[in-house]
């Protein structure tokens, strides 16, 4: 008798035999015919014009209804969905002010004394939409940069109460800029605003106000002075040359004089930004969109603003505390005695449409209805924003290999299928998912809300990122979902010649994870990482077109032996990867990104996970975990960072609406 292995194994591998020619209708196809609809593809997506298909943009709907058309043009049936290629859904990401009159900000004196006058709404503070909308009459505590690190051994919130008061904080990290510094010379995530939000609210904060520090005003001030220095005796040297010509023709001065309005001008700008960097403000969206369940009020104050307060509470301004924090490298948090914030935040939140894009190749026989899902994410990170590796820029970011590559390949590969010369036995779903830069919301509505039951689904193929390919390096991820699939990627790459780099759990940062989750098997495919992630560098003339066609290729041929194989394969249960550089404690879930109301539902739990052994279920919606209040995601994982393995948290979740307390032992990180 043969093993149960092997006896599965058998039927997917007597598939191989047609795949010497599996597609043979689209080998014939020139090479460079195919390289060249692969790179115009990925050139298209990935151009200024498609606005890095961020949620919110017209670039979005453009790239849908491109992909639409190619699906149909490739002779798939796109009617899958009740909207036809489309499966819209509405997610509430964005914000916008509200009215002027609705955000308001005072420091008041509790001593009865004059306090100082109103603060004035983009003149000398700014509600930030990080935040959320609530109003303020709090006790002010200064906790320096809002920091709370265990490798540096520093903590801003140390022996301070901030619970239900507003934090006073400082942007950026302490001793920015010195490479003695345990945070490192460069920024370290406890840079960030999600970071430095998140442990705010993990402590018990009401409300934020932030300021920038001396360090980075300085650092902005003197390139801007340089700049200004420049222009200046650009200016001075034109007027020498205007004065230097003799008996001149008049075009000739018409033309010096633009040159030196122009120049005029630059200097009055830079001027004006000079005067502004000396004491910035940042703009409403300059900290992320924040979500619709964030309900603190978040804002950004001048120092001009800040400084009184913090003199007359502490006797030192902001400059001489940062001075203290950075040189002695330890906290200097303090009450801000005698003085409260009043006023009022006021965010408005909108509901955004955004859709799948699907299309099905019907399949032939008595298995016809078992269905393959092969997909991509088509979306990126439009202009920018707080997943951008390069904050604060707000340049197209095209996410040409992230994941333009992706589609262009998702696209081939079903015409590969389409050109075959034969009906598959079981139909393949084509999918461009939505939204999952944002928390992999387009591959959880799909699996929450599939065209076709997820018990007909026998497997998933994800492909994203797949520009890239360096010395034939492929890595794919799942192979340890399905018993036959380890055995299957080696035998089909046999004529593909990759270097397989295999990952055998199922889930990782991709929309394979969200199919994974229901128990799908799942293989996903990837070309590695490289310093334009998540950067506007990422652009369409970097990727490696000859590897792409490569890829479609293998992925086809899986694709094709999985569709033919006698028998379904045979889900397995994997372990979750551990985040590389992570020392996080293992809980062992996965929340539910699309989830919009305040706590942080669990999409999925670990076998044999913390979670599981306390008791945590898919569909729990976690509001507190120990001490540490829990609206988002961000906050979560805040939380869980500040223990460690051994430590038993107490869990406030609710269950079918009722509140119900749960207690976890942590694990050590997995590796």
């Amino acid at each position: 008798m043969i093993s149960l292995a092997n006896r599965k194994v058998m039927p997917l591998l007597s598939a191989l035999v047609c795949l010497l020619t599996p597609c043979a209708s689209s080998a014939a196809e020139n090479i460079s015919t195919i390289e060249k609809r692969l790179n115009e593809t990925v050139h298209l997506l990935a151009s200024d014009d498609y606005e890095g298909r961020g949620i919110g943009t017209d670039g979005l709907d453009k790239a849908a209804d491109f992909i639409a058309k190619q699906f149909q043009a490739s002779g798939l049936r796109t009617g899958i969905f009740p909207e036809g290629p489309f499966q819209n859904f509405a997610v509430t990401m964005d914000a916008e002010l509200g009215p002027a009159a609705e955000n308001r900000l005072q420091f008041v004196a509790t001593d009865d004394g004059t306090p100082p006058p109103a603060l004035e709404l983009g003149k000398n503070f700014q509600t930030l939409a990080a935040g959320g909308s609530a109003e303020v009459d709090l006790p002010l505590v200064f906790v320096g940069y809002g920091v709370t690190s265990k490798e540096a051994e520093y903590d801003d919130y140390a022996g301070i109460d901030v619970e239900g008061k507003c934090v006073v904080m400082l942007r950026h990290q302490p001793q920015r800029g010195n490479h003695h510094s345990a945070f490192g010379e460069d920024p370290s995530r406890h840079a960030f605003f999600q970071s430095k939000i998140s442990n705010a609210v993990t402590h018990g904060a009401a409300a934020i106000v932030f300021c920038t520090g001396k360090f980075e005003i300085d650092k902005q001030v003197a390139q801007l002075q340089k700049r200004w220095q420049v222009a200046v005796d650009d200016l001075a040297a034109e007027n020498r040359q205007l004065q230097e010509l003799q008996e001149p023709p008049a075009a000739q001065v018409a033309k010096q004089r633009r040159k030196i309005g122009k120049l005029a001008r630059q200097i009055t700008k830079l001027g004006q930004r000079l005067e502004a960097a000396a004491d910035p403000l940042l703009s409403f969206q300059r900290a992320g969109f924040g979500s619709a369940d964030r309900s603190i009020p978040i804002f950004h104050c001048r120092r001009s603003a800040l400084d009184p307060v913090v003199r007359a509470a502490l006797g030192k301004d902001l400059a001489q505390l940062e001075e203290i924090i950075d040189d002695t490298g330890k906290p200097f948090s303090r009450p801000l005695t005698g003085w409260r914030v009043v006023g009022r935040s006021s965010l408005q939140r909108h509901p955004v449409q955004i859709r799948n894009v699907g299309a099905s190749l019907e399949g032939a026989g008595p298995r016809a209805d078992e269905t393959i899902v092969i997909g991509a994410h088509y979306d990126h990170l439009g202009f920018g924003g707080t997943s951008s590796a390069e904050p604060g820029s707000q340049e197209v970011h095209n996410g040409a290999d992230d994941n333009a590559s992706g589609v262009a390949v998702l696209l081939e590969v079903a015409r590969r299928l389409v050109a075959l010369d034969r009906k598959l036995p079981r139909r393949v779903v084509f999918v461009a998912f939505t939204g999952e830069e944002r928390g992999l919301l387009g591959s959880a509505h799909y699996t929450a809300n599939p065209p076709i039951p997820l018990q007909q689904t026998i497997a998933m193929l994800n492909m994203d990122m797949v520009g890239r390919l360096k010395d034939d390096k492929l890595i794919v991820h799942g192979t340890g979902t399905a018993k036959e699939f380890d055995l299957l990627v080696k035998r089909i790459n046999v004529q593909h010649g990759f270097r397989i780099v295999k990952k055998p759990s199922g889930f990782g940062p991709s929309d394979h994870t969200s199919f994974y989750e229901k128990k799908i098997p799942v293989m996903h495919f990837f070309t590695g990482a490289h310093p334009d992630y998540h950067r506007p560098s990422d652009d369409a003339d970097k990727v490696d077109v000859p590897g792409m066609r490569r890829i479609a290729s293998l992925v086809a041929d899986i694709a094709v032996a999985l569709a033919e194989a006698d028998q379904q394969p045979t889900y397995q249960a994997t372990k979750r990867t551990r985040i590389a550089g992570g020392s996080w404690p293992y809980f062992g879930s996965r929340p539910d990104y699309g989830y919009e109301k305040p706590g942080v539902r669990m999409a999925g739990i670990t076998a044999d996970s913390p979670a599981e052994r306390a008791g945590v279920k898919p569909g729990d919606v976690i509001l507190r975990f120990g001490k540490a209040k829990v609206a988002t995601v961000a906050d979560f994982a805040n939380a869980l960072g500040r223990h460690e393995a051994g430590d038993k948290v107490e869990l406030l979740v609710t269950r079918d609406g009722k509140e119900i307390i749960l207690t976890v032992t942590l694990d050590p990180p997995r590796r």
